[in-house]
């Protein structure tokens, strides 16, 4: 928010009669968005006469979210011990959290930067019962910068197919589903969820049964899941390499007995788990077929199924 009202007067019947106005104000202006309607408001109000104490606030240290998190290139949280340049006074004190639609996307991106610390009712971060599983997106191995679209398309579609996997194990281990880091757009960088899926329609289906990329960095996540990571790739790696489908019994009959808190299963790649045809797994199917709508960064359009 480039312009924005620090303080308007000591009388707060002037902040009132500000934000009275605006909504009239927008039905003539139906495109401005709210910094404009409320730049159009300020104007017309000092036009009557009206004293306002207007303070346009410092652009780094109170950015928007094109500003912070696109321009910027921050598409992850800092790494631990990152930090920003307070002698350039470059620290954000307030980010808006705009340029982008759906409060689900919205928290999903606060969350990702860690930036949200309510923890609800349900423990999202503090549960000490909740078990997980976590997987990895492989990055590509041909240089970035010479990608085709086709293979652009390819990374995508398999890390979709591995996100539906993962989904499904997850499902059949009642564990929560802690999401890997995706390859997206044209350079094919490390993007976020918001950037190749709809963030509502997956939220919509599986709200609760999965997890930011940066979920276990946050600091009210428990010390024994953060610490407790099962490394037993010699067995995993050796199953997925026989089998690139496998019956919810094999899942079951491998994993179901683990009682680590987080279970790592490392790449997911050309996995496939065929379930059976049971009311439950059904229904579960149908939530996977509503769940994966192709969108980008700001979440603008809900575009084809994945």
């Amino acid at each position: 928010m480039h312009t924005t009202l620090d303080s308007l007067s000591s009388n707060p019947n002037v902040s009132k009669r500000l934000y009275y106005m605006m909504p009239s104000i927008n039905v003539r202006h139906p495109a401005a968005d709210d910094q404009k309607t409320l730049n159009i408001a300020i104007k017309v109000l000092k036009k009557l006469g009206v004293r306002l104490n207007i303070t346009t606030l410092n652009k780094q240290r109170f950015p928007c979210a094109v500003d912070y998190f696109e321009k910027a290139g921050r598409r992850f949280a800092p790494k631990d011990g990152e930090q920003c340049n307070q002698q350039q006074n470059d620290c954000a004190v307030v980010i808006h959290n705009n340029w982008m639609v759906t409060k689900e996307a919205k928290v999903y991106r606060f969350r990702e930067h860690l930036m949200w610390m309510y923890d609800g009712d349900d423990e999202y971060y503090s549960s000490s019962t909740r078990f997980y599983l976590t997987y990895i997106n492989q990055a590509p191995t041909y240089p970035r910068n010479s990608s085709s679209t086709h293979e652009q398309t390819a990374i995508i579609l398999s890390e979709i197919s591995a996100l539906k996997t993962a989904m499904t194990i997850g499902y059949l281990l009642n564990r929560t589903v802690i999401l890997p880091r995706f390859h997206a757009e044209q350079s094919v960088v490390e993007s976020p969820l918001n950037s190749v899926l709809h963030v509502k329609s997956f939220d919509d289906e599986f709200s609760g049964k999965y997890r930011e990329n940066s979920f276990l960095r946050h600091p009210k996540v428990p010390i024994e899941v953060k610490s407790r990571l099962l490394s037993n790739r010699a067995q995993k790696l050796k199953l997925f390499r026989k089998q690139s489908f496998l019956s919810a019994d094999d899942i079951k009959r491998h994993f179901g007995h683990i009682n680590d808190r987080v279970l790592e299963m490392g790449s997911l790649h050309n996995v496939t788990v065929v379930l059976k045809n049971s009311s439950e797994d059904v229904q579960f199917n149908k939530k996977l077929s509503r769940a994966f709508y192709h969108s980008d960064y700001r979440q603008y359009k809900r575009y084809n199924p994945w």
